[in-house]
C-alpha cells in the first residue's frame, strides 16, 4: 500500500520519501494536494480543510434517542454537495468528507473516518483524475 501511494506521489511531482520526484507542473494540482495528504496519513476532513479552504458543513439532521443518535451533515465543495451519517457530528463530517474525496479524487480510506488513531490508507488511483498541468 505505501508502495503504491509512493508511486502515486512521485507521479504528481511530490517527494516519495526516498529523494526521488517527478514535476508534472510548476503548481501543485488539487489532487496531488489530496494525494500527499492521504500518503502523510491525515483524515478526510484535514485533507478537505487543506485542499478546500471554502469547504463548509452543516448539520442536516439529528434522529433518534440520546443513546442511538444517528446525524447527518453535508457538506458544500466546489459548488457539489456531499452527505455522511454517523453516531456523532464528528463521525458524520468524516463521512461527508470521505464521500467527497472519493468521488472528487478516487481518494478511499481504509479506517473508520474520523478516527484519531494511526489507519491505515490506501489509494484507489485513476490516472484521469490527475491534473496534468
Amino acid at each position: 500500500m505505501h508502495g503504491a501511494a509512493a508511486q502515486a506521489l512521485q507521479v504528481v511531482g511530490q517527494p516519495t520519501g526516498n529523494g526521488e520526484t517527478k514535476t508534472v507542473g510548476s503548481t501543485p494540482s488539487p489532487s496531488s494536494k489530496v494525494l500527499a495528504g492521504v500518503a502523510s496519513g491525515k483524515n478526510p476532513v484535514m485533507i478537505v480543510n487543506e485542499v478546500y479552504p471554502e469547504a463548509e458543513y452543516s448539520l442536516v439532521s439529528e434522529t433518534g434517542e440520546s443513546m442511538t443518535k444517528t446525524f447527518v451533515m453535508a457538506l458544500l465543495v466546489e459548488g457539489r454537495t456531499f452527505h455522511g451519517s454517523g453516531r456523532s457530528k464528528r463521525l458524520a463530517k468524516a463521512h461527508a468528507a470521505q464521500m467527497a474525496l472519493s468521488e472528487l479524487h478516487g481518494v478511499m480510506c481504509c479506517a473508520s473516518p474520523g478516527e484519531s488513531s494511526p489507519h491505515v490508507l490506501y489509494v484507489l488511483w485513476k490516472l484521469k483524475q490527475v491534473d496534468s498541468s
